[in-house]
């Protein structure tokens, strides 16, 4: 009796081990190959299937780390939104009006910006009228009788003067600041500047007039202190009415909220910054 190990057998098929009809010889070793052996499976890559590297599937970046790795570099424009400090960065820009060489001030801007300059005339103001008190005023007294002080010639003087000086100093004050750069304290404050229709700096002839009606009115108007049916109290009660009309002008003028001396002037005030 023989078996599969006698020299017989050996490079052959065992009895019964031979591969099925219609399949190939079988593994070197005597052992059939398992089912579907050689075929291609389902799911995997064909043969010779090489997989791409991973940026070049489709995936293209930078390394990380670097500016684009996946998304804009933070900060460039297209990152979500517009840079800081550029016309649109979480509002829109201020609208410019028909007419106007650039976005106007809200007319409250407006009055503060005059409320910083008018503080820093009356401190002008009260030292002017302390030193001139000094040199006009001799001496003060007291009627018991009638309840008033009396002061002789020197304390209208001394007031007239400082009404005159006080108000040309102002004048003069807003007639350099806006030829330096359109812009007082208070405008610098407020980020306001004074510009011709155009849009260009104003002249000199423009801002002399400017200057002359207002803050010029509060030394004009001190004048009529020289006059002797004119009082001190209807002197600035005449100042305040003008001032009042001129703001109230920023208010209803409309779009370009001018006062009366921009009118008169024909200069517009707009946002600097």
């Amino acid at each position: 009796m023989t078996s599969p190990s006698d020299p017989q057998w050996q490079g052959q098929p065992a009895p019964g081990y031979g591969p099925p009809p219609g399949q190939g010889a079988p593994q070197q070793g005597g052992y059939p190959p398992p089912p579907g052996y050689g075929q291609q499976q389902p799911g995997y890559p064909p043969p010779g299937y090489q997989q791409q590297p991973y940026q070049q599937q489709g995936y293209p970046q930078q390394p990380y780390g670097q500016p684009g790795y996946g998304q804009q570099p933070y900060g460039q424009p297209g990152y979500g939104q517009q840079p800081y400090g550029q016309p649109g960065y979480g509002v829109a820009p201020k609208p410019v009006p028909p007419g106007a060489p650039g976005p106007i001030p809200e007319w409250w801007e407006r009055w503060v910006g005059r409320i910083i300059d008018g503080v820093l005339y009356m401190v002008i103001y009260w030292i002017l009228s302390f030193i001139l008190a000094a040199i006009f005023v001799s001496s003060v007294s007291f009627d018991i009788a009638s309840g008033t002080y009396t002061s002789g010639s020197g304390f209208i003087i001394a007031a007239v003067l400082t009404w005159v000086i006080g108000g040309l100093l102002y004048a003069a004050y807003d007639f350099l600041m806006h030829s330096r750069n359109g812009q007082t304290v208070g405008k610098m404050v407020m980020k306001m500047r004074v510009v011709a229709p155009d849009g260009s700096k104003p002249d000199t002839a423009t801002l002399l007039k400017r200057s002359l009606i207002y803050p010029g009115v509060f030394g004009i108007v001190g004048l009529l202190a020289f006059v002797s049916v004119f009082g001190f109290g209807l002197i600035g009660l005449i100042v305040g009415i003008f001032s009042l009309i001129d703001g109230i002008f920023v208010i209803t003028d409309q779009p370009l909220r001018r006062a009366l001396h921009d009118q008169w002037a024909k200069t517009i005030v707009i946002k600097s910054g």
